[in-house]
């Protein structure tokens, strides 16, 4: 289980030290996926990062903390695994060590987290790891993470799956599966993914991790720019501190804190001061 956990961390950290500060806003918003031809810009990179392309036009935010951090919940450390942290929070979010939805993991033994905007029409769902044994498959773990969000949104009539990944292959340490969507649902978009490894000789035994995001589709590139990508690249070395911006201090100790001060002209300014 530990080899599984690191050798994810390792795969993720190499994917984001290769790609760089990212190319410029143009070439952001018209990127294709290399995975689903269906999505463009923002959408579509973040998309092929999740699923572990190398992607040299990430968005300046998977190195930076741009938003206004809620310190009363910073940081934060999952209650099942010490592997599982943030150092920021974003103000307007609440987040909360999640639970099991598809019903075949073992609670004590699943390690995930749950940042919510406090609308409640914004939601970034990351499982860690969870161990799992017996009935399930991705695509089942997958149909349940996607079937809760529906139901937060009050199941819309009209759903669309614009992607659509389902791959199985054999790993190194024992069979793999891979389950994946993009769904519109109604005035949302919903991106997930599952993975699943069952290590050879463990009767059966295995574990998943996987992304989650829902979102009003109006508002998918702006959170995934500002809130998506940094939530999950501080996991693996970008953005490990606030701007002076974006630190609830008073930096330049004129009384004024953040974008309360005129010299700040956004979260991602690094001086106070000028």
């Amino acid at each position: 289980m530990k080899f599984f956990k690191y050798l994810l961390t390792l795969s993720l950290t190499i994917n984001l030290l290769a790609c760089g500060g990212g190319g410029n806003g143009n070439q952001r918003s018209t990127a294709t996926s290399e995975l689903c031809q269906e999505l463009t810009g923002l959408e579509a990179i973040y998309w092929d990062f999740t699923h572990g392309s190398l992607r040299t036009d990430l968005p300046d935010t998977a190195f930076t903390i741009p938003f206004q951090v809620d310190f009363s919940q910073s940081p934060y450390t999952n209650r099942n695994s010490v592997l599982l942290g943030f150092t920021s929070i974003p103000q307007g979010w609440v987040i909360s060590d999640s639970v099991d939805v598809s019903g075949f993991a073992f609670p004590s033994l699943f390690a995930g987290a749950d940042l919510a905007r406090t609308d409640n029409r914004a939601v970034w769902r990351y499982i860690f790891h969870a161990q799992v044994m017996g009935g399930y498959t991705s695509a089942s773990i997958l149909d349940a993470e996607l079937n809760a969000m529906l139901n937060l949104i009050g199941n819309p009539t009209i759903t669309t799956e614009e992607c659509q990944i389902n791959r199985q292959q054999n790993g190194i340490i024992g069979p793999e599966s891979l389950a994946a969507k993009v769904v519109r649902a109604g005035d949302f978009t919903i991106m997930a993914r599952v993975h699943v490894t069952v290590p050879t000789g463990l009767g059966g035994i295995g574990y998943y991790a996987g992304y989650l995001s829902l979102a009003p589709t109006a508002e998918n590139a702006t959170l995934i720019n500002d809130i998506f990508f940094p939530m999950i690249t501080q996991l693996y070395g970008g953005g490990s501190s606030p701007s002076q911006c974006a630190d609830g201090q008073d930096n330049d100790g004129d009384g004024l804190t953040d974008l309360a001060d005129p010299q700040c002209e956004s979260p991602t300014d690094d001086s106070e001061s000028s």
